[in-house]
């Protein structure tokens, strides 16, 4: 009971005191709507950096780790794997139904920016939710807990995604909720900051569908028609039942080779018992 108060005070201070203070730094005078958004996501990302830093110093004394340096390049690819899946058969599928066409470009104008700035805001929001409070949580309770109470801080900052339907919102969630897996099993934050990006990334600036910033403008013209539940209609992949159904193959694939390997950690420990 201790440890829950005190990791709800944590929460608290390391969650809302962050989004607090992020928020109300100063925007820089510009026109360039690209560049705005960068200073923001920037500032965004450095008080998440601070935030990390002094609390895995000071408030857990290097007990926690957030980054497993160890096997990089595969937790690079299971994040990679994770959005390119899903993506691939919704936009896949799609097509070969005619439900999806393209009509032209886009405006390609500020990329670099664009991408840069997505990358910020997908570093310091992986920080905020899987980085040192998923890693907090994880200590004292099972990873079906862990979920839950990153997946209420994660509808604390997306309450908009309630109002968009219901495949929209379940959407959300199971990929909030592959996210919190892959990070339980690669032990990193690395692997959902990369699915994170690349999916934000196809999605919103390739495709059109739920928007990193309304500021811009998708690269590829896209057209979504037919059946609204099966082509997501005006919430596009998102509103899909296909791409819901590739993120609940996601999830079940990861939970169940986590079952698995908590299986074999318990065989491993009762043989050591044994031996013993």
């Amino acid at each position: 009971m201790k440890n829950l108060i005190v990791n709800i005070y944590k929460t608290l201070f390391f969650f809302d005191l962050s989004i607090v203070i992020a928020y109300y730094i100063p925007d820089i005078s510009t026109e360039n709507a690209a560049l705005l958004d960068l200073w923001q996501n920037g500032i965004f990302l450095a008080v998440m950096i601070i935030f990390t830093a002094v609390f895995l110093k000071f408030a857990e004394h290097g007990t926690l780790k957030v980054f497993n340096t160890k096997n990089k390049l595969r937790h690079y690819s299971i994040g990679l794997l994770t959005a390119v899946i899903p993506l691939g058969i919704t936009v896949a599928a799609l097509w070969l139904l005619k439900m999806l066409t393209f009509s032209g470009t886009g405006e390609a104008e500020h990329i670099i920016l664009r991408l840069l700035s997505l990358l910020f805001n997908v570093i310091a929001t992986e920080l905020l939710l899987r980085g040192y409070l998923f890693r907090l949580y994880r200590k004292y309770y099972s990873i079906p807990v862990t979920t839950a109470v990153i997946t209420a801080l994660f509808i604390s900052l997306n309450l908009y995604m309630l109002s968009d339907g219901v495949i929209y919102t379940v959407n959300m969630l199971i990929m909030n909720i592959s996210l919190c897996l892959i990070a339980e099993y690669t032990r990193s934050v690395l692997a959902p900051v990369t699915a994170h990006f690349i999916y934000n990334a196809v999605s919103s600036l390739v495709f059109g569908s739920f928007e990193a910033s309304e500021t811009f403008l998708p690269l590829l013209d896209t057209v979504f028609s037919g059946n609204s539940h099966i082509s997501g209609g005006d919430m596009k992949l998102e509103g899909s039942v296909i791409m819901l159904a590739a993120n609940l193959a996601v999830c079940i694939f990861f939970t169940v080779h986590l079952y698995r390997r908590s299986g074999h950690r318990i065989k491993n420990s009762q043989a050591r018992r044994t031996a013993y």
